[in-house]
């Protein structure tokens, strides 16, 4: 019970993470709308901060900052590699 009250919990989180990346912002890049790649990065970016979605716009915007005018997939794909690195 407790692992699909979890996986519920984590599902509803991701859900709020993907209409918020669904939002129009400006002249960003779109490629969230079309890539399947980017949903699955976001789910693994999800699973590595065990669904705290604030610390995963916290990150992504960090590094948008840090590197401007990369693609979504780049910076998700950013964010988790510095994450597996500190991990190990």
């Amino acid at each position: 019970m407790a692992l699909i009250a979890a996986l519920q919990q984590v599902r509803r989180q991701w859900q709020i993470l993907v209409s918020k990346f669904s939002q129009p912002r400006g002249n960003k890049s779109h490629s969230y709308r079309n890539d399947p790649k980017n949903r699955y990065l976001q789910s693994d970016l999800l699973t590595l901060l065990k669904g705290d979605v604030a610390t995963a716009k916290r990150l992504l915007a960090q590094q948008r900052r840090k590197s401007p005018g990369q693609s979504d997939n780049w910076y998700l794909e950013k964010v988790i590699h510095d994450l597996e690195r500190d991990r190990h």
